[in-house]
């Protein structure tokens, strides 16, 4: 079952809605770079026990993912597309990331207009196997350096943050940061569903927590880990994806 919900400092709110696309152009190859020396400079500065951690985790999870590899290939194949055909048809004016996971599309980032941000979300819709948008993106000018730095670093914080965690399994989660709004994504139990939005919600610089799980069962879960099944693919989660 997907649950979509909206968290801040106080308290969940009910589910957010869904649609829009990301767009990308030459320039953001430069914002790119940039964004990652600022990043470099940063977790520097915090010292390098976050920057080992998110490498371990990053190791790790290819190896841990709960996704079939099937699954993997398919979220690559979508997020690609949604890049370069958002990135076609909006121009470099727009800033947005299509993150797939299980096949369901998150998409963040800054375009114009309203209108940009529609239309992203009408490409990603329009990709096969695509099963669900939530549209994240933001109207209004593109994010600068220090404000694209400050959500990676929130990122590799709240990774490390849910990779130490020892009643979790931090690699279950896919992290994105927009804006200081912090988008978890995975196929977990409702049990490290609320833990993990609880790390997100009290890790320093996070405004917000939105969810888009796929919520299984203890048993389901038990079922994946189990060694005798581990070639089996993980139990397709039960209910509607948002819309």
């Amino acid at each position: 079952m997907t649950r979509l919900t909206q968290c801040n400092a106080d308290r969940c709110s009910a589910p957010s809605a869904a649609a829009a696309a990301p767009a990308r152009g030459h320039p953001r190859l430069w914002r790119a770079a940039g964004v990652l020396a600022v990043v470099l400079a940063a977790t520097q500065l915090q010292g390098c026990f976050v920057l080992g951690l998110g490498a371990v985790g990053t190791t790790a999870y290819v190896a841990t993912d709960r996704r079939t590899a099937g699954s993997i290939v398919e979220d690559n194949t979508i997020g690609l597309k949604a890049d370069n055909q958002i990135a076609s048809a909006l121009g470099p004016n727009a800033n947005v990331r299509a993150v797939s996971y299980n096949q369901q599309v998150l998409l963040v980032g800054q375009v114009p207009t309203e209108a940009d941000k529609q239309r992203a979300a009408e490409i990603v819709k329009g990709i096969p196997n695509v099963k669900a948008v939530l549209n994240e993106i933001d109207v209004g000018p593109v994010a600068d350096l220090n404000r694209q730095a400050t959500d990676a670093l929130i990122t590799t914080k709240v990774k490390a943050r849910l990779i130490d965690a020892n009643d979790i399994f931090g690699n279950a989660f896919k992290v994105t940061t927009s804006n200081s709004v912090v988008y978890l994504m995975g196929i977990v139990t409702q049990r490290e569903a609320d833990r993990a939005v609880q790390i997100a919600r009290d890790t320093t610089g996070v405004s917000k927590v939105v969810t888009m799980f796929n919520i299984i069962s203890e048993q389901q879960l038990r079922e994946m880990q189990n060694p005798q099944k581990e070639n089996a693919p993980p139990p397709e989660p039960r209910g509607n994806n948002p819309a």
